[in-house]
């Protein structure tokens, strides 16, 4: 069994309790079901944690010795994301909501309602298979990423112009990654907050898988873009609807907006346009725009306007921010190669990426910014009927 589980095994609970009822009351109700295994005190229970990793551990509060406060902390140690349901009698519901605050998923009554009971253990199973898999992908992403800076260093041996491309990609395969890693953030938070509701309300989570598949599907192309540097022929164009594009770039750094409480705004004056590109580097030249917009601003009140218009024969695109700006000595060099004003993460490569594609289209970009006002980008780029 792989480190993310699989959903077409079947669910393993671990029930930890003193008496032999209430554990021979699981083991009967979820049998059918799950794979079930019983401990009489703390200390077994933590063994066969171990040897079985579980996915869902029933524990009652107060047993002799070890208490079921106590086990919780062993168990948070040993293992950070199953889940964990805490069985209390009468008169122990305090306990119950201490344990909550030190990471118990959930916490029932004794005697449990058998129904209640088999809920509460599916959508936890749900919950825990949820988390591994979101660690187990966070993992993989990192590994992949160091993998590929790892090969694009060892490739500094290479022509410099080969070199300069190669770090171009690197450079915006962390535009994806990054959406992956907001994603698997945002999801861990409604995780995190939806304990009891979980398995009710799938949307949300759907929509944020789907995006994660999207953001590592993009990585992929990006990686064969990088391995194809340098072979005959251009990249193919085709048409792409200009203010839909747009939205999707949008769509991918809201978990990042969201988090430093900025807005974004897309308005649309004029019939819908379309532009000949090529979809991937259209993607990096206007995530590199966006991307630079949203790190600029302020938190709670930054605000990020993007408008799409039509003039004359050409597409105009404009991101306009009420970020720190740029000063004019900086504003002369942001197209220049490896030129950052950015301290920590910065590479210098992002606009001159963007201008690239741009100009590879035949198209244009012009940059505008005041120092603590804001910066204005305008795209131009020939409409789909003006492309000869």
């Amino acid at each position: 069994m792989s480190a993310t589980g699989s959903s077409d095994l079947p669910g393993k609970v671990l029930v930890i309790d003193d008496e032999l009822g209430p554990r021979e009351s699981l083991r009967i109700l979820l049998k059918n079901d799950y794979q079930v295994f019983c401990a009489e005190s703390v200390n077994l229970g933590l063994e066969l944690l171990r040897h079985h990793q579980p996915d869902v551990i029933v524990m009652d509060i107060r047993m002799p010795g070890k208490s079921g406060i106590e086990g919780l902390r062993e168990i948070r140690a040993v293992d950070a994301l199953v889940s964990v349901i805490m069985l209390t009698g009468f008169g122990a519901l305090e306990t119950a909501q201490e344990a909550i605050r030190l990471g118990a998923n959930d916490y029932l009554k004794k005697p449990f309602d058998t129904v209640e009971m088999s809920r509460v253990i599916e959508r936890n199973v749900q919950r825990t298979r949820i988390e591994r898999c979101r660690q187990h992908a966070e993992k993989e992403l990192k590994a992949i990423n160091a993998r590929l800076v790892n090969e694009l260093a060892q490739k500094n041996n290479l022509a410099a112009s080969m070199g300069q491309r190669s770090a171009e990609i690197a450079h915006d395969l962390r535009n994806p990654l990054t959406t992956v890693i907001g994603y698997v953030e945002l999801l861990t938070e409604d995780l995190r907050k939806s304990r009891q509701e979980l398995g009710d309300k799938w949307e949300t989570t759907i929509e944020s898988v789907e995006m994660i598949e999207n953001s590592v599907w993009r990585c992929n192309e990006l990686t064969d873009l990088l391995m194809n540097l340098g072979k005959s022929g251009s990249l193919p164009l085709q048409a792409v609807r200009l203010i839909e594009f747009i939205k999707e770039i949008i769509k991918g750094l809201e978990p990042r907006a969201a988090m430093r409480g900025v807005k974004f705004s897309v308005i649309t004056e004029g019939p819908e346009v379309q532009v000949m590109a090529h979809r991937l580097q259209l993607f990096r030249a206007l995530s590199n725009i966006l991307v630079n917009a949203l790190e600029a601003v302020p938190e709670k009140t930054g605000c990020v306007k993007v408008r799409q218009q039509r003039e004359g024969g050409s597409a105009l695109i404009t991101v306009e921010d009420n970020g720190c700006g740029i000063a004019p000595a900086q504003l002369a060099k942001v197209f220049d190669p490896y030129f950052t004003t950015k301290k920590v993460t910065g590479t210098g490569l992002g606009l001159f990426v963007t201008k690239t594609v741009i100009e590879d289209i035949r198209g244009s970009i012009d940059i505008k910014s005041v120092v603590d006002k804001g910066t204005l980008v305008t795209i131009r780029l020939p409409l789909y009927e003006a492309v000869s």
